[in-house]
């Protein structure tokens, strides 16, 4: 497998993507109207906003490792669960947990649209990948490896959890 250091990125520095067989935009996007697909657009770019501000504040590593299509199927799911809301994605707020090991903590909220009421709420659960060969850099020591001033890289899986919350009474179960 063939590690890519992602382009025009904010995480640029400090984040890898795994490179797979498919595209960044699969064709049914690329075919898709100009409003869906600034939809994805945004939603993608607040939840890498989001993952880098985590970075930074609450996993406290130089690296986080996200398989390349991750981001993109995760917007897409969200997008889905969305079509049938009042407000649509405008009113979604997108909680991300981190899942390591034994301990699920939060570590990021993404707000769709700061001008929308909210409507409905994401709960995104993205868990580590501790299978990954990435992640073989535990069996050296972490003092070691701080000495070295470099700390072990976060590495995703390809496996998340999306659960959705209604803010809202709908009006056909009075």
């Amino acid at each position: 497998m063939e590690i890519h250091t992602l382009q025009n990125n904010p995480f640029s520095d400090h984040f890898i993507s795994w490179l797979g067989s498919k595209d960044v935009l699969p064709s049914d996007l690329r075919e898709a109207d100009a409003d869906e697909l600034h939809k994805c657009q945004l939603l993608s770019q607040k939840l890498e906003e989001s993952l880098k501000e985590a970075k930074r504040t609450q996993v406290k590593c130089a690296e986080v490792l996200v398989p390349c299509d991750l981001i993109l199927r995760i917007v897409r799911d969200i997008l889905k669960l969305s079509q049938k809301e009042p407000c649509g994605i405008r009113g979604c707020v997108v909680y991300v947990n981190l899942e390591e090991k034994t301990l699920c903590r939060r570590i990021g909220k993404v707000k769709y649209d700061s001008d929308t009421v909210a409507t409905f709420e994401v709960l995104l659960t993205l868990k580590q990948d501790c299978s990954s060969w990435l992640s073989l850099r535990h069996l050296i020591p972490a003092r070691l490896m701080k000495s070295l001033g470099q700390n072990s890289p976060l590495v995703i899986s390809e496996n998340y959890t999306l659960n959705k919350k209604k803010l809202y009474r709908s009006s056909s179960l009075h």
